[in-house]
């Protein structure tokens, strides 16, 4: 299997330096931009599949490219979202962090109230690639999702 992987382009809660983690927040000006200089990127390759998380960022910095290509295979998995920050979703970027470091905790290892570790962003990672290895073996992958996610697969 060939993967190839991609972070959606900016959104509005990422201008505004918001951790969007869940919020299904659209794209910015210059993320909308952003997804349609990646059409010549991205055509140098082909795939046999485009993945993208549910959330509406991921799809609209991929449909730019989608229009480029004929009959392409998009499928939408929610394997793949971004980090669920529970009560810390919608607060200022870094607000996490600072709240691990100020109680002296692990900030890979500590789940936000409401929602998940770091850790548990990889376990989700790991079932979805034992998901790709199975449907998708001997193909070639192009996955639009999120940071954190897209971290952990890596």
């Amino acid at each position: 299997m060939k993967l190839f992987l991609l972070r959606h382009a900016q959104s509005e809660a990422n201008k505004r330096k918001l951790a969007d983690a869940r919020i299904d927040s659209i794209l910015s000006k210059k993320g909308k931009s952003q997804s349609k200089k990646l059409i010549k990127i991205l055509s140098k390759n082909k795939y046999d599949i485009i993945i993208i998380s549910p959330l509406k960022r991921t799809l609209q910095t991929i449909k730019p490219f989608l229009g480029s290509i004929k009959k392409p295979k998009i499928e939408v998995s929610k394997m793949i979202p971004e980090r669920n920050l529970g009560d810390f979703t919608g607060t200022r970027l870094g607000t996490f962090q600072k709240y691990c470091r100020k109680n002296k905790l692990n900030a890979i290892s500590t789940r936000p109230k409401n929602g998940e570790s770091v850790l548990d962003v990889c376990e989700r990672a790991k079932k979805f690639l034992k998901y790709l290895n199975k449907k998708y073996k001997d193909k070639s992958v192009l996955i639009c999702g999120h940071r954190a996610f897209l971290f952990c697969l890596e």
